[in-house]
């Protein structure tokens, strides 16, 4: 039986030790921990938060703050953010070599046996654990369901057309067992716009007719303007494409401008899982305002 465990972090050249005490509080959220609004840098962080190493990026720390301002042509191209975040639960280092990023650490056995441990204490940008019910969720609650998922399971989840066998193993791990091996699987959770294996369980089930009641989802329904609960689901789900600021995130920056809008802010992750070798909290960016102007301008 061949295994192969990844444990190193993405763009990281080893796993560099980190404690509470070498964590260093944003400048930016300084006011809301004192205000008692946000937790402390070290209670915002995974208990091993991923360490970025310059020194194998021949790079050096840098300061957080500052605004970035960009010009994008159209609404739907906030989708860029997902891309320029790159946020992947398996990320591909300067070397293109596949590192676990949001993941802790991969299991792999036999190229089709996938165990994917979380780390603990990891959240979501709204502060609500990041754990392995958000991965139940999105395989049974919607892969599943055929109001959501129509045609049936994704490809990449399944060999010869055989569905795979999800299993949680506990609070932090989840385990995908596929018939024959998947080179697939691994490489298409790192691409520029990857296949989530997750949703935010705790915020969907908001908008999901399993767990609302019919009278209230009807009025989410109506007052979205959408045909039915599926198709409000799908709408405020979309991770890929950050139109909804409610939404909760993994990325570096969230979105907090309720579309239609011309301008679109997007503020740092509290709750963000990497660290530089200083301690101090990634991104170094406060916020980006992203501008659009037309398909004439921006291609």
């Amino acid at each position: 039986m061949k295994r192969l465990l990844l444990v190193a972090g993405f763009l990281l050249a080893a796993l560099m030790p980190a404690n509470a005490q070498s964590f260093k509080e944003t400048p930016a959220f300084v006011d809301d921990v004192a205000s008692g609004k946000l937790p402390a840098v070290a209670q915002r962080l995974p208990t091993d938060p991923l360490v970025v190493d310059f020194g194998a990026l021949n790079a050096k720390p840098g300061k957080s703050g500052g605004t970035i301002r960009m010009l994008l042509g159209k609404q739907k191209d906030i989708r860029m953010m997902t891309v320029y975040g790159y946020a992947r639960l398996m990320g591909y280092d300067s070397n293109l070599a596949l590192k676990p990023d949001i993941l802790k650490g991969i299991d792999i056995e036999e190229g089709r046996i996938f165990t994917l441990h979380l780390r603990p204490g990891h959240k979501w940008s709204d502060g609500h654990p990041f754990t392995s019910e958000d991965f139940r969720y999105f395989w049974e609650d919607v892969v599943l369901n055929e109001k959501l998922v129509r045609g049936g399971v994704p490809r990449l989840l399944t060999t010869n057309g055989e569905p795979l066998k999800f299993e949680v193993i506990d609070k932090h791990t989840v385990r995908y067992t596929f018939k024959e091996p998947n080179p697939n699987f691994v490489p298409a959770l790192a691409g520029a716009r990857p296949f989530y294996l997750y949703m935010p369980a705790h915020y969907m089930r908001n908008f999901h007719a399993k767990y609302r009641p019919a009278g209230e989802l009807k009025k989410e329904v109506e007052k979205h303007k959408q045909r039915n609960w599926a198709a409000l689901h799908r709408r405020l789900g979309r991770q890929y494409r950050p139109e909804n600021p409610e939404l909760p995130t993994l990325q570096p920056w969230f979105n907090s401008t309720q579309p239609p809008a011309e301008r679109f802010v997007f503020k740092r992750n509290p709750f963000y899982h990497r660290v530089d070798p200083e301690g101090q909290q990634l991104p170094y960016i406060d916020q980006i305002d992203v501008g659009l102007g037309s398909t004439g301008l921006v291609p």
